[in-house]
């Protein structure tokens, strides 16, 4: 048994809502890959320069047109810049950098805790303008800082390199009072009542529930520490406390005989941070997203 019913020669198929929506959403979602790979590709095109030219002779830095791939590879460049660098450069720049990771990231969680947990006399208005401090340039500090150190005589030492950045955490503090506001009022009240003082709540289960906002911040201060230039460069006078943004400007001085070598010295001064971040990528996002949760 056949149908009879036809459709007529001008009738047009219209597509349905949830159809609509759905191409809808593809475009915007294959919009935004569009975007975002374009963004990676101008992020990322400098970097590979970067590590062609570390693998360049003058010659081939310097050719026009420019190459992409050297043609040979010079690998001697890492070995002169490292040699350059050296090893005690390195060693400054870490220790630099991971003694203001642990200080700062101590202060800074104990001021959250204090501003977001402990009740005392005029706390909203004490943060704000501790907050407020965010808003001066760095610029308008740096003279009395350097005055500070130099009374103190911390000229040329770690402690005048490290301390008065450890101080400059109104960051931190804003990060994890965010955090720890929105941790549960009851888990507070049932430490209380089991005798728990305010160290006790903070160290014992604060700290361990702050772990991925922690592992961000860090990361980020890690960062800025590793790539700090003016500050070390007022403070230190001696070579063996130079770290390396500052041996780096020292090689761009001979760029135009060095090209490779300089270029290798960056590719060797961002693998460090390179390799954190990779490591810690997870904790890094999971981290950012619970301290812009509202509680």
């Amino acid at each position: 048994m056949t149908s009879n019913a036809t459709v007529a020669p001008n009738a047009t198929v219209t597509e349905s809502p949830p159809s609509r929506d759905r191409n809808r959403r593809l475009t915007g979602t294959t919009l935004i890959l569009i975007v975002l790979a374009v963004g990676a590709i101008v992020n990322l095109v400098p970097f590979g320069w970067m590590l062609s030219t570390s693998l360049k002779n003058n010659a081939q830095a310097f050719s026009y047109p420019p190459t992409w791939i050297p043609e040979p590879f010079v690998w001697s460049n890492y070995v002169d810049a490292f040699q350059r660098v050296n090893g005690r450069v390195f060693f400054n720049t870490a220790f630099f950098s991971v003694s203001i990771v642990v200080l700062q990231g101590l202060f800074a969680t104990m001021g959250g805790f204090a501003f977001a947990r402990i009740n005392f006399p005029y706390r909203n208005v004490i943060f704000l303008i501790y907050l407020g401090t965010m808003m001066i340039p760095p610029q308008v500090t740096l003279i009395p800082t350097y005055i500070v150190v130099v009374e103190f005589g911390w000229v040329n030492t770690y402690q005048g390199m490290i301390l008065p950045i450890v101080a400059q955490a109104a960051f931190g503090t804003f990060l994890f009072r965010q955090f720890f506001m929105r941790l549960p009022d009851e888990m507070y009240e049932a430490a209380r009542l089991d005798g728990a003082n305010y160290w006790q709540q903070f160290w014992k289960f604060t700290i361990p529930l702050a772990r991925p906002v922690l592992t961000a911040y860090s990361i980020i201060t890690f960062l800025t520490a590793w790539k700090m230039y003016l500050w070390p460069l007022i403070v230190v006078r001696s070579p063996e406390l130079k770290v390396l943004p500052m041996a780096i400007a020292e090689l761009s001085g001979n760029a135009s005989q060095d090209r490779g070598v300089m270029m290798a010295a960056v590719a060797l001064s961002i693998l460090p941070i390179l390799i954190l971040y990779i490591a810690a990528q997870r904790w890094f996002v999971e981290g950012i997203a619970m301290s812009g949760q509202k509680g």
